[in-house]
């Protein structure tokens, strides 16, 4: 952010600071919440301070792993969270329900934007503020036609040069003071052992099948993965790295073509340029023990979610399976995964 203090748009009330060089300059003394980098929170220490926890959407799926359960660590500290959107908003919709913000940043020239890509994005904040209450402010304030635009949205706060520091109006108790003016709530905080079957069925049946028909149903969910849209998530759990072979590894490859964010995961694999993300995990971690189908996309949400018998009949190695399209609980078991710790490589001493 391009600026030291974030406004009330109205009356010009100081409700908020911006990332602080030092902690000791942290904004504390004038009574309003400090905006601060998510690693600079995750590793200081700030306890007593009203400090909100900041994270670029483009971080989320840079290392989705460290920042998620950054985020996680913040929280079970008590702080807010707050998601910068990246100007091209593409993945917005997404990295939302991943994060359950409750502060959205949002690029003022995105507020003036004519096109398609915008309006979308823009709708999408709607739905989830008004789900969760979040709060909103416009970064990049720079002129009166950004904070009309940000006005005219419905957004009540901002930073930039056409908002400027007022000494002697920072008043969280005055009748529009307070970043925070109404309590924000988001999807339950999953501990680091949750995984997507235990979270999906959770007061859902749970159906018995063996392997062949959740072969079908899984071709199905990855063929449908491109009509959800180019801002889609698919994230794959194929236990072993074995099992990730034939025509299910031609549609994971294909997807990560033309999906916003491709991973799957299994025991024993290895490092990749191309293609899908392929994420490593511990041999006993309960992830082993699931097979995943997961979509989270802009309008779009399905999780095909089985757990692994261990016995066969038939000839068929038997399951329990739930389904759901409910998008919080989808947006969960998402988060599960992409939290998973990968396994940390060990280094063979060179032969003498």
């Amino acid at each position: 952010m391009h600026a030291s203090a974030i406004h009330d748009l109205v009356d010009g009330t100081v409700v908020a600071a911006v990332m602080p060089s030092t902690v000791a300059d942290s904004g504390a003394d004038r009574g309003v919440p400090v905006l601060m980098p998510l690693t600079d929170l995750a590793r200081g220490s700030v306890a007593g301070r009203a400090a909100v926890a900041l994270v670029d959407e483009r971080e989320v799926f840079a290392d989705p792993a460290t920042v998620l359960r950054g985020i996680a660590a913040v929280r079970e500290r008590g702080f807010a969270v707050a998601v910068r959107i990246a100007e091209s908003a593409s993945r917005a919709t997404v990295v939302l329900a991943l994060v359950e913000p409750e502060v959205v940043v949002v690029p003022a020239e995105a507020l003036v934007a004519s096109d398609v890509r915008a309006a979308t994005t823009l709708l999408s904040l709607r739905a989830h503020c008004e789900r969760t209450n979040s709060v909103v402010l416009a970064e990049g304030v720079d002129s009166d036609l950004h904070r009309e635009a940000a006005l005219a949205h419905g957004i009540g706060f901002g930073c930039g040069a056409a908002l400027h520091t007022v000494e002697g109006k920072s008043d969280p108790s005055s009748p529009r003071g307070g970043l925070f003016r109404e309590p924000t709530w988001s999807a339950p905080l999953d501990d680091a052992t949750a995984t997507p079957f235990r979270i999906l069925s959770a007061g859902r049946e749970r159906v018995w099948s063996g392997k062949g028909l959740l072969v079908s149903m899984s071709a199905d969910l990855e063929a449908r993965a491109g009509e959800a849209g180019p801002d889609t998530v698919a994230l794959g759990t194929f236990q072993h790295h074995d099992h990730f072979t034939g025509a299910a590894r031609r549609r994971w490859m294909s997807m990560a073509d033309t999906l916003a964010h491709v991973a799957v995961f299994a025991v024993g694999f290895g490092t990749s340029a191309s293609g899908p993300d392929l994420v490593p995990i511990e041999p006993h971690d309960p992830l082993v023990d699931e097979w995943n189908v997961i979509l989270l996309g802009e309008s779009f949400a399905c999780a095909l979610s089985a757990l692994d018998l261990h016995r066969t009949a038939g000839g068929e190695r038997e399951f329990e399976y739930v389904v759901s399209y409910d998008r919080e609980a989808v947006a969960r078991a998402a988060r599960a995964t992409l939290s998973r710790p990968r396994p940390v490589p060990v280094e063979i001493p060179p032969s003498s």
